[in-house]
């Protein structure tokens, strides 16, 4: 992962789910100004209205705390993974389930926690979408991005990404806006190459590699940065990365049960069933996974 950088991690205080990450409700419509009042006939001002107090109700309750070192397992079992130089996949598989069950409380928070990433994964496929609904063409024109009509492959899907990816929290709109662009890279592995033309197929192993990066990025960013610190050397950590991301990729793949055959159907409240439904079997599966792995 590149441009979201590396950190230490979550500290174990830190909520299962932080508050900024949770979808926020629509705002209510403004009210319109009120209606000037005319002055009273013997010339005084007229009395400046009082806004409507609001009667003070009780506070929402503060979440409990979360279990303390929950980290510690995931954080340990990933530290043996990667100073293997990822040989020890027995050890990857209890990171990646320690994680998910003690680090954020099961799969359902895991996916929660995704915030942007999540937003990115409807976003792309909405516009996958639109490609296959309205056309290329039209769909770039509408998004004020007529400019990349006619451009090479992946200069139309890098020109995307300010589309795709919203603004979130720091890290976390770092790790799908690299996940983005490291599917961006791997087009040509996909065999994709006519945005215009793009198949179903096609636009199922897109969504499925974007989702497959942003999980990867999540773990390393949370319980990675140790093992980091112990891989010996570059070729170490590029050996643990290719297995992890393998890792990620075959959980994301063996775990999706969506049918997206026909993208131009897709409602929005459909595809953002589609991304959520994809990252909580992911998570699942790694836990089983995990589990299966002692």
């Amino acid at each position: 992962m590149g441009t979201s950088g590396r950190s230490g991690g979550p500290n174990p205080g830190t909520p299962l789910v932080p508050s900024w990450l949770d979808d926020a409700p629509a705002a209510p419509p403004p009210a319109g100004d009120p209606a000037p009042q005319p002055p009273p006939p013997d010339g005084t001002p007229p009395p400046v209205p009082r806004l409507p107090t609001q009667p003070a109700g009780p506070l929402p309750p503060l979440p409990p705390p979360p279990p303390p070192d929950r980290f510690r397992a995931a954080r340990s079992n990933f530290s043996r993974f990667a100073s293997s130089s990822g040989s020890d996949g027995r050890s990857l598989r209890r990171a990646a389930r320690d994680y998910v069950r003690a680090g954020t409380g099961g799969s359902r928070n895991a996916t929660r926690r995704m915030g942007s990433s999540r937003s990115a994964a409807r976003g792309m496929l909405g516009v996958l979408r639109d490609f296959q609904r309205e056309g290329l063409n039209a769909t770039l024109r509408r998004l004020n991005l007529a400019d990349l009509m006619g451009r090479p492959l992946e200069e139309v899907f890098t020109g995307l990404t300010d589309v795709v990816c919203k603004d979130g929290g720091s890290i976390d709109e770092g790790i799908a806006l690299d996940a983005w662009l490291e599917t961006v890279a791997d087009l040509e592995e996909l065999n994709v190459t006519d945005p215009a033309a793009l198949t179903a197929e096609q636009m199922r192993d897109i969504f499925l590699t974007f989702i497959a990066h942003t999980i990867e990025g999540r773990l390393l960013q949370d319980i990675g940065a140790n093992g980091l610190k112990v891989a010996a050397d570059l070729a170490a950590i590029e050996a643990f990365e290719n297995q992890l991301r393998d890792y990620i990729r075959r959980s994301v793949r063996d775990s999706f049960s969506s049918d997206i055959s026909m993208p131009a159907s897709l409602s929005d409240r459909q595809i953002e069933g589609i991304v959520d439904r994809t990252y909580q079997d992911a998570w699942e599966l790694l836990v089983t996974w995990g589990d299966a792995a002692g």
